[in-house]
C-alpha cells in the first residue's frame, strides 16, 4: 500500500512540532537563568510618598478656559474717513490738517497723507506730510521720513504764492567788521533765495550786508545775522552770532545753519516745538525742517500790523489764504 507524498510531509511536520511544544512550554525566554527579577514597580511607593491635600480647589463649569492665541483679536486701526479728507473740492489752506494733527499720531499723518495722494490731492499730501514737522508728537524718525516726503512731493509742486501782493517782506541782515569778500556777498544771497524757495514764494528777502569796514578787525572777527522789517522802527527776529571759518566753501553751510536756529528759535517763542535731530545738511534745515505754514507765521509774527486774518483764530477755523 502507497501512502501519499502529502500525508507524509504533514506528518514529518506535525511530529516537530508536537515535539518543540512539549519540550518549551515550561521554560521562561524572557529571564536570565538564575536571576532573581524584583517585583514589578507600578508606581503604588512613588504614590504613597505624596502628600493629601486636604482642601482642594473645587473647578467650577463656569471657568473660561484662556482663548487660543489664534483666536486673540487684533485692535483695529481706524481708517481714514472721508471727514479726515476733508473737503477735496475746496482750496486747502495752509493750516489745513492741523486740527487733525493735534489729535492723531505722526504716522495717522503719513497714513491720511498716503490716502490723499492715492486721491491724486498732492497739495493736501504735502500739507498732510508738514503737520508732522510742526506739530509737537513728531520724534526724529518721524520727522526725517516727513523731511523725505517734502523733498519728493514739493518739487512737483506750483510754488504757494501766486499773487506777489501777498507777499511779506524782509531783510536778512549781516554784520561785520571787515569788507565782506564776494564770497560772503554770493552766500547771503544764496541764503536770501533759498528762504523763498522753501516759503513757496511768500517770502521776498532782500540781503543786507552791514560792515564797518574796519581793516584792522581780525579775519574770524564774529558776524551777526537776523531778519527783520525795513522801515524806521524794524521788528527783527533773535540775533545770532557765529565765526566763520577759512573754508569759504563752509559759508553756505555754516550761514544759512545759523539762520535756521534764528528762525527756529522766534517760532519756538510762538508756540512751535524746538527743533530736534539736526543731523541733516542746512540746506535741508531750511527747506524740509520749516513748513510753509511756520515761514508765514514767521514772517507775520514781524509784519503784525500786515491786515490778513489769522486762520488758526478764525473761528471756522479755515485759512484765508488761497491757491489758484
Amino acid at each position: 500500500m502507497r501512502i501519499h507524498w502529502a500525508l507524509v510531509v504533514l506528518s514529518v511536520i506535525g511530529t516537530i512540532l508536537l515535539t518543540w511544544h512539549l519540550r518549551t512550554k515550561d521554560m521562561e525566554f524572557l529571564k536570565p537563568a538564575g536571576v532573581i527579577l524584583p517585583p514589578e514597580d507600578n508606581g503604588s511607593e512613588i504614590a504613597s510618598l505624596q502628600p493629601e491635600i486636604d482642601d482642594q480647589p473645587e473647578i467650577s463649569d463656569d471657568i473660561i478656559p484662556p482663548e487660543s492665541p489664534n483666536k486673540i483679536k487684533e485692535p483695529e486701526i481706524t481708517k481714514i474717513t472721508e471727514s479726515d479728507l476733508g473737503d477735496l473740492e475746496a482750496t486747502p489752506g495752509l493750516a489745513e490738517y492741523r486740527e487733525f494733527a493735534s489729535q492723531n499720531s505722526p504716522d495717522r499723518l503719513f497714513e491720511l497723507s498716503s490716502t490723499l495722494r492715492a486721491r491724486g490731492q498732492f497739495q493736501r499730501a504735502l500739507l498732510a506730510i508738514e503737520r508732522v514737522i510742526d506739530t509737537s508728537k513728531a520724534d526724529p524718525e518721524s520727522l526725517s521720513e516727513a523731511a523725505k516726503g517734502i523733498a519728493a512731493l514739493s518739487p512737483t509742486l506750483p510754488r504757494w504764492s501766486v499773487d506777489p501782493t501777498t507777499e511779506f517782506s524782509l531783510n536778512l541782515h549781516l554784520g561785520t567788521a571787515r569788507t565782506p569778500s564776494e564770497s560772503l556777498k554770493k552766500t547771503i544771497l544764496d541764503v536770501a533765495l533759498l528762504i523763498r524757495e522753501s516759503s513757496g514764494d511768500q517770502l521776498d528777502i532782500i540781503p543786507i550786508i552791514n560792515s564797518s569796514d574796519n581793516p584792522q578787525a581780525p579775519e574770524n572777527s564774529p558776524i551777526a545775522l537776523w531778519l527783520a522789517t525795513s522801515g524806521d522802527d524794524p521788528a527783527s527776529s533773535s540775533v545770532f552770532t557765529l565765526r566763520l571759518s577759512n573754508d569759504e566753501a563752509e559759508f553756505f553751510p555754516e550761514i544759512s545753519l545759523a539762520v535756521f536756529k534764528a528762525i527756529r528759535s522766534h517760532l519756538t517763542r510762538l508756540g512751535y516745538p524746538p527743533p530736534i535731530d539736526l543731523e541733516e545738511s542746512s540746506r535741508n534745515l531750511l527747506s524740509f525742517r520749516i513748513t510753509r505754514l511756520m515761514w508765514r507765521e514767521f514772517a507775520r509774527s514781524l509784519h503784525k500790523d500786515k491786515e490778513e486774518p489769522d486762520p488758526i483764530e478764525r473761528e471756522d477755523g479755515a485759512d484765508t489764504t488761497e491757491q489758484d
